[in-house]
């Protein structure tokens, strides 16, 4: 796994930023052009993983776009679709699972629609039972209530509609857009709407496409009949979702910055987190489609996120730093995210030294003197961004999986670099751990594992699974040497491996290209010592089949040991003697040589 560390900056900074196109118009956009009859052009889109899942989805269906550097073309529409089967994948994208759903039980065939692992646990029910009250013919294909999921060309049908206000607003703007094509729908909340900017932001596009929609103060929503999308061409503002970051940024530094490509009325519900930040004394400009922020600081507070959920993770880390206590209510929609991200944050907060606690619908951070760390993403691209923010202050800030911002922002380490934040990309490899059967390899393995946060694998456990059967049995039913030529495929195989702490065999090293293999992409490190501990630690271990027949343990050992001292300590990169040492010292001396290594 790749990870990436961030220099903070020095001294503050004044100067720009331009904000890329909004990801939740992009894809708004993107579906109501392909319900428009006529060729549509989307100027200033967002490329990003989330927007090319809709893009895919549109064309796997038949619908013709043409993609150019700064805009997308939608040159065909809904009516290309033909009568057959179709298999669409949305990636992680949960805003084209949603929005695309009620379409595809519309238009003609048989799709089936799924996405990862992660997106496929988050559940859809509600917005399954409304458009199957509507008519829809979907079924769920694996676990019920959750994707992948069969829809069959379906005849829906008008009628008033109830949802509760609780659930994701994306399932209302879903079946607001597809409206037009069923001749109208009412919808009507019981009790509070959730995330009502979001609602705003659905209806501001459709208003720009041609569609009137009547919001009874977010009780009820009506989409009269008799309308079509009619557009030519949709120009996508900036997102204020992705300015969340560097107005944080500015704010914790106290830096000045201006932030063009926002729109100074625009109804995105991150645009909220200036409200925020102006409370907490940071002073907001407005210009022609810029906005300028003179950070001045960050203090402690109590904000309601009901509205702007995906400012959280950012407010959690400015409150890490803030003197006092920060509660963030209202955001019970981030435990079905791309990941728990409730927990996702006390995980690293924790990490930093940060005291948090949580219920839940709310968070609070005890404030004060965050430490260094390296962060784990959880696969999150915003885990990754507001703990970035973090390390424009913070040295020594590294963080997991970088290229999880892609999913919708592309540049934001390119951004980053552009204010003047240093960062540096590390390759992670593996820690390979070598050495005689007894030197406690696998011990420390599974300790490091703990300590670095970092998946542990064990290749004689590979071999029990590759085989069906436990080492002594597979060396009586087939012999040594079938054993090896099973551990170099294994050894081959976890070449191609990051970030592991991976536990090799004792004699491993008796085939070079066993060690060509795992210092591919590994650094090998050799837990070396003496016949008498390792006897001592073995004795009669009846799990561990003899190499050499007629002999003691000890004089196995130390027969062994004199044929393979050498090629250990030749192929190690680092040698710790471990006689006199506890586990959890030589954790510690691991732990010391890969820092300084930046392994």
């Amino acid at each position: 796994m790749k990870s990436i560390i961030l220099q903070p900056l020095l001294s503050p900074v004044k100067t720009d930023v331009v904000i890329p196109g909004s990801k939740s118009y992009t894809n708004r956009s993107l579906l109501m052009a392909a319900m428009t009859k006529n060729k549509v052009k989307i100027i200033n889109p967002l490329f990003c993983d989330d927007t090319q899942s809709m893009i895919k989805c549109l064309k796997t269906l038949g619908v013709r776009i043409d993609v150019f550097k700064n805009s997308i073309e939608v040159v065909g529409s809904i009516e290309d679709i033909k009568d057959k089967t179709y298999e669409l994948y949305v990636n992680l994208s949960g805003t084209t699972l949603r929005f695309i759903l009620p379409l595809l039980a519309v238009v003609p065939g048989i799709k089936v629609i799924k996405g990862k692992e992660e997106l496929n646990k988050r559940p859809i029910k509600e917005l399954v039972d409304t458009l199957r009250q509507l008519g829809g013919n979907i079924d769920y294909l694996n676990q019920q209530d959750h994707p992948p999921l069969r829809i069959n060309s379906s005849k829906l049908k008008k009628r008033a509609l109830s949802l509760s206000g609780k659930v994701s607003s994306q399932y209302v703007s879903a079946l607001l857009m597809v409206a037009p094509l069923i001749n109208g729908i009412t919808v009507k909340i019981k009790g509070i709407q959730v995330s009502k900017p979001y609602i705003d932001m659905t209806i501001d596009c459709m208003k720009k496409f041609g569609i009137n929609v009547i919001n009874e103060t977010y009780k009820k929503y009506i989409v009269p009949n008799n309308q079509t999308y009619k557009i030519r061409q949709y120009t996508v503002e900036g997102d204020f979702s992705s300015a969340g970051y560097f107005l944080a940024i500015a704010a914790l530094t106290k830096s000045t910055l201006t932030l063009k490509n926002l729109k100074n009325n625009s109804v995105q519900a991150d645009r909220k987190i200036l409200d925020i930040l102006k409370k907490m004394g940071n002073k907001i400009t407005h210009d022609n489609n810029e906005i300028t922020i003179q950070g001045k600081g960050i203090k402690a507070t109590e904000i309601n996120m009901i509205d702007f959920p995906d400012q959280a993770q950012t407010l959690s880390v400015l409150a890490a730093f803030a003197d006092g206590i920060t509660k963030l209510s209202g955001i019970q929609s981030l435990r079905v995210k791309e990941t728990e991200r409730i927990i996702a944050l006390e995980n690293e907060l924790k990490k930093m030294g940060m005291r948090t606690s949580s219920t839940a619908n709310s968070l609070i951070i005890y404030g004060g003197n965050p430490k260094p760390t390296r962060i784990n993403t959880y696969g999150d691209h915003r885990m990754a961004m507001s703990f970035a923010v973090l390390g424009t202050k913070l040295s020594g800030i590294e963080i997991n999986d970088p290229d999880v911002v892609n999913k919708t922002f592309p540049d934001f380490w390119k951004k980053l670099n552009s204010i003047g934040i240093k960062t540096e990309l590390i390759n992670t490899r593996n820690i390979v751990l070598i050495g005689m059967r007894g030197s406690g390899k696998t011990t420390i393995a599974k300790l490091l594992s703990q300590k670095l946060n970092r998946d542990y694998l064990e290749l004689d456990e590979l071999m029990v699974k590759r085989i069906g059967m436990n080492i002594p049995e597979i060396i009586e039913e087939y012999g040594w040497d079938f054993f090896r030529d099973q551990e170099s495929e294994i050894a081959k195989k976890i070449s191609s491996y990051e970030d592991k702490i991976i536990s090799t065999g004792g004699g491993i090293v008796t085939r070079s290209k066993n060690i060509k293999a795992i210092r591919k992409n590994g650094f090998i490190i050799l837990l070396r010592a003496s016949v008498e501990t390792l006897s001592h630690r073995i004795g009669d271990d009846l799990n561990r089949p003899s190499l050499i027949y007629g002999k003691s343990s000890k004089d196995e050992i130390d027969e062994l040991l004199n044929q393979r001292k050498n090629l250990y300590e030749e192929a190690a990169d680092e040698i710790i003697d471990i006689d006199n040492l506890k586990p959890v010292d030589v954790v510690n001396n691991i732990y010391l040589i890969i820092k300084k290594k930046r392994i």
